[in-house]
Protein backbone atom coordinates (compact mmCIF):
# COMPACT_ATOMS: atom_id res chain seq x y z
CA UNK A 1 0.00 0.00 0.00
CA UNK A 2 2.96 2.41 0.98
CA UNK A 3 4.45 1.75 -2.33
CA UNK A 4 1.38 2.31 -4.76
CA UNK A 5 0.67 5.69 -2.35
CA UNK A 6 4.46 6.69 -2.78
CA UNK A 7 3.77 6.33 -7.06
CA UNK A 8 0.55 8.24 -6.74
CA UNK A 9 1.97 10.81 -5.19
CA UNK A 10 5.45 11.00 -7.15
CA UNK A 11 3.13 10.51 -10.36
CA UNK A 12 0.99 13.60 -9.80
CA UNK A 13 3.91 15.90 -8.46
CA UNK A 14 5.77 14.69 -12.06
CA UNK A 15 2.49 15.73 -13.38
CA UNK A 16 2.52 19.14 -12.04
CA UNK A 17 6.17 20.22 -12.26
CA UNK A 18 5.47 18.89 -16.19
CA UNK A 19 2.33 21.16 -16.21
CA UNK A 20 4.24 23.90 -14.52
CA UNK A 21 7.17 23.93 -17.44
CA UNK A 22 10.19 22.94 -14.81
CA UNK A 23 11.91 20.92 -17.92
CA UNK A 24 11.60 24.19 -19.94
CA UNK A 25 15.28 25.53 -20.59
CA UNK A 26 13.65 28.70 -21.04
CA UNK A 27 12.11 28.61 -17.32
CA UNK A 28 15.12 27.31 -15.68
CA UNK A 29 17.32 30.19 -16.97
CA UNK A 30 14.43 32.78 -16.16
CA UNK A 31 14.43 31.38 -12.59
CA UNK A 32 18.24 31.04 -12.35
CA UNK A 33 18.11 34.58 -13.30
CA UNK A 34 15.26 35.75 -10.84
CA UNK A 35 13.12 36.83 -13.89
CA UNK A 36 10.56 34.19 -14.10
CA UNK A 37 9.40 33.24 -10.71
CA UNK A 38 7.65 29.95 -12.01
CA UNK A 39 9.47 27.04 -11.17
CA UNK A 40 10.47 28.80 -7.84
CA UNK A 41 6.65 28.79 -6.62
CA UNK A 42 6.54 25.51 -7.75
CA UNK A 43 9.57 24.15 -5.87
CA UNK A 44 7.91 26.11 -2.95
CA UNK A 45 4.91 24.75 -3.03
CA UNK A 46 5.97 21.75 -3.54
CA UNK A 47 7.77 21.90 -0.49
CA UNK A 48 5.07 23.14 1.75
CA UNK A 49 3.01 20.37 0.53
CA UNK A 50 5.25 17.53 1.17
CA UNK A 51 6.99 18.79 4.28
CA UNK A 52 2.72 18.85 6.24
CA UNK A 53 2.03 15.95 4.31
CA UNK A 54 5.07 13.60 5.15
CA UNK A 55 4.43 14.44 8.37
CA UNK A 56 0.79 13.93 8.68
CA UNK A 57 1.44 10.43 7.02
CA UNK A 58 3.55 9.81 9.56
CA UNK A 59 1.15 11.00 12.55
CA UNK A 60 -1.11 7.55 10.36
CA UNK A 61 1.36 5.41 10.24
CA UNK A 62 1.17 5.65 6.18
CA UNK A 63 5.03 6.91 5.72
CA UNK A 64 8.17 5.56 6.72
CA UNK A 65 10.31 8.41 8.64
CA UNK A 66 14.14 7.62 7.67
CA UNK A 67 16.44 10.41 8.52
CA UNK A 68 20.14 10.38 7.33
CA UNK A 69 22.92 11.07 9.11
CA UNK A 70 24.71 14.53 8.69
CA UNK A 71 27.98 14.05 7.02
CA UNK A 72 28.70 17.74 6.31
CA UNK A 73 32.05 16.66 3.72
CA UNK A 74 29.71 14.33 2.12
CA UNK A 75 26.97 17.34 1.99
CA UNK A 76 29.81 19.89 0.09
CA UNK A 77 31.20 17.34 -2.12
CA UNK A 78 27.39 16.40 -3.09
CA UNK A 79 26.87 20.11 -3.49
CA UNK A 80 30.22 21.02 -5.82
CA UNK A 81 28.49 17.62 -8.02
CA UNK A 82 25.08 18.86 -8.28
CA UNK A 83 26.20 22.44 -9.08
CA UNK A 84 28.59 21.89 -11.03
CA UNK A 85 25.95 19.50 -13.30
CA UNK A 86 23.36 21.71 -13.15
CA UNK A 87 25.68 24.62 -14.52
CA UNK A 88 26.69 22.51 -17.66
CA UNK A 89 23.16 20.71 -18.12
CA UNK A 90 21.25 23.27 -16.85
CA UNK A 91 19.14 20.67 -14.84
CA UNK A 92 18.88 19.42 -11.90
CA UNK A 93 17.83 15.58 -11.10
CA UNK A 94 13.97 15.65 -10.91
CA UNK A 95 13.85 18.34 -13.97
CA UNK A 96 16.50 16.09 -15.86
CA UNK A 97 14.03 12.79 -15.87
CA UNK A 98 11.24 14.93 -16.76
CA UNK A 99 12.80 16.37 -19.52
CA UNK A 100 13.85 12.82 -20.73
CA UNK A 101 10.90 11.29 -19.97
CA UNK A 102 9.58 14.21 -23.16
CA UNK A 103 12.32 12.58 -25.07
CA UNK A 104 14.77 15.80 -24.75
CA UNK A 105 17.96 14.33 -26.23
CA UNK A 106 20.66 16.69 -23.55
CA UNK A 107 18.41 15.49 -20.60
CA UNK A 108 18.59 12.18 -21.69
CA UNK A 109 22.80 12.21 -21.80
CA UNK A 110 22.38 14.30 -18.60
CA UNK A 111 20.53 11.49 -16.77
CA UNK A 112 23.25 9.11 -18.13
CA UNK A 113 25.54 11.00 -16.51
CA UNK A 114 23.79 11.48 -13.33
CA UNK A 115 23.37 7.98 -13.33
CA UNK A 116 27.34 7.36 -13.88
CA UNK A 117 28.39 10.03 -11.44
CA UNK A 118 25.64 8.13 -8.57
CA UNK A 119 27.59 4.54 -9.72
CA UNK A 120 31.57 6.33 -9.73
CA UNK A 121 30.15 8.04 -6.03
CA UNK A 122 29.06 4.55 -4.94
CA UNK A 123 33.14 2.97 -5.65
CA UNK A 124 35.20 5.43 -4.43
CA UNK A 125 32.57 5.39 -1.34
CA UNK A 126 34.78 3.21 0.41
CA UNK A 127 38.24 5.16 0.35
CA UNK A 128 36.08 8.44 1.24
CA UNK A 129 33.92 7.50 4.27
CA UNK A 130 37.09 7.77 7.07
CA UNK A 131 36.67 11.06 6.04
CA UNK A 132 32.79 11.83 5.65
CA UNK A 133 32.70 10.08 8.77
CA UNK A 134 34.46 12.32 10.98
CA UNK A 135 32.30 15.62 10.12
CA UNK A 136 28.80 12.97 10.83
CA UNK A 137 26.64 15.06 12.97
CA UNK A 138 24.01 12.69 13.26
CA UNK A 139 20.31 12.68 12.28
CA UNK A 140 19.77 16.42 12.70
CA UNK A 141 16.00 17.98 12.29
CA UNK A 142 14.46 21.08 12.92
CA UNK A 143 11.57 19.62 15.41
CA UNK A 144 15.27 17.80 17.27
CA UNK A 145 17.05 21.24 17.24
CA UNK A 146 13.73 22.99 18.78
CA UNK A 147 13.15 20.14 21.19
CA UNK A 148 9.64 18.87 19.80
CA UNK A 149 8.30 16.07 19.92
CA UNK A 150 5.78 15.99 16.44
CA UNK A 151 7.66 17.58 13.71
CA UNK A 152 4.07 18.38 12.55
CA UNK A 153 4.26 21.43 14.98
CA UNK A 154 7.47 22.70 13.00
CA UNK A 155 5.88 21.41 9.26
CA UNK A 156 2.88 23.64 9.53
CA UNK A 157 4.33 27.21 9.59
CA UNK A 158 7.45 26.36 7.66
CA UNK A 159 4.83 25.34 5.31
CA UNK A 160 2.90 28.44 6.17
CA UNK A 161 5.97 30.74 5.78
CA UNK A 162 6.71 28.77 1.99
CA UNK A 163 3.51 29.58 0.86
CA UNK A 164 2.97 33.05 1.59
CA UNK A 165 5.98 33.90 -0.24
CA UNK A 166 4.68 31.64 -2.99
CA UNK A 167 1.17 33.96 -3.10
CA UNK A 168 2.06 37.11 -1.78
CA UNK A 169 6.01 37.76 -1.62
CA UNK A 170 7.59 35.93 -5.19
CA UNK A 171 6.66 38.26 -8.37
CA UNK A 172 7.75 37.47 -11.77
CA UNK A 173 10.59 40.71 -13.25
CA UNK A 174 10.52 40.57 -16.78
CA UNK A 175 12.63 43.13 -18.48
Amino acid sequence: MKLLLGLAIGTAIGAVMQLGGASSYRKILGSLLLKDMTIIKLILMTIAVTTVGIYALDLVDMANMSIKPTYVVGIIIAGLIFGVGFAISGYCPGTCVLASAEGKTDAVFTLIGGLFGAALYALVYPLMAPLISLTNYGEITLPSVFNVSNGIWIAVPFSAILLLLVFRVLKDRYE
